[in-house]
Parts: C-alpha cells; sequence; structure tokens
C-alpha cells in the first residue's frame, strides 16, 4: 500500500488508499481464538494497565507516524505511537475510529463499546 506520510493527504485520500485493502489484514486474536476484540476501557486503574499492556505488547516504534479517523473518513488526526501510548484516553473517547500506521503496515479499530482490535496487512504482491 502507498506511504501516507505526506501531509497534504486528505480524508477523502486516505480513505481510497486503506479502505478497498481492509479485506487483506489479519487481525491478532483477542479475548480467545474465535474473536480478535479486546477490551478497552478507562474505568478504572486495572482496565487502564490491560490496556496499555495489549497496545505495548505490539512492539511498534515510538516514533511511528499514525492517522487517526473516523469511520466516516471525515476526521483526521496525525500522530505518532509514542503519543497515543502516553494518552490513549485522549484518542480512544467514544468514537468509532481507525489508527492507521502511516508506512501501511497495520490498523487498529475502536468502537464505542470499549473494544479493540489490531491487525497486520498481509503482503500483497500489487498495490498502487
Amino acid at each position: 500500500m502507498v506511504n501516507l506520510l505526506n501531509q497534504a493527504l486528505r480524508s477523502r485520500d486516505v480513505r481510497k488508499l486503506v479502505e478497498p485493502h481492509l479485506h487483506e489484514v489479519v487481525w491478532d486474536s483477542g479475548v480467545d481464538e474465535t474473536s480478535e476484540w479486546v477490551m478497552a476501557s478507562f474505568e478504572d486503574l486495572t482496565h487502564i494497565q490491560k490496556l496499555e499492556s495489549w497496545l505495548n505488547s505490539k512492539e511498534i516504534s515510538d516514533s511511528i507516524e499514525v492517522i487517526l479517523t473516523d469511520t466516516a473518513w471525515s476526521e483526521l488526526q496525525q500522530t505518532t505511537w509514542d503519543a497515543l501510548l502516553k494518552k490513549p484516553d485522549d484518542y480512544f473517547n467514544q468514537k468509532h475510529m481507525l489508527v492507521v500506521a502511516a508506512d501501511s503496515s497495520w490498523i487498529m479499530e475502536y468502537t464505542p463499546q470499549q473494544i479493540i482490535r489490531f491487525g497486520r496487512w498481509v503482503k500483497v504482491t500489487c498495490r498502487v
């Protein structure tokens, strides 16, 4: 997939680059082998620590740039993985959203039901 680092990208550009390839994502397992979803709650310290531990388990470089967008692809925000890790409650705030690595290597989806999933794109031979 094309690199999403271009600062001039508009939301519709991101959608055109990401959405057609969502079927190629291999989602990590979540709560069990039948589901890729895990809890993403900020209701108490235990839940916060579990979410932070899960995010850290993805072993992503702190400097990786990420794009956050709502599922309507109308709002874009660019940040880094490190900023997201430091204050996840600033980003996961009861709005359905996608977090996409600017290098198009992985994607994370958050839903307002306080669940989250993480996946990586499988290699495809021809992407434009």
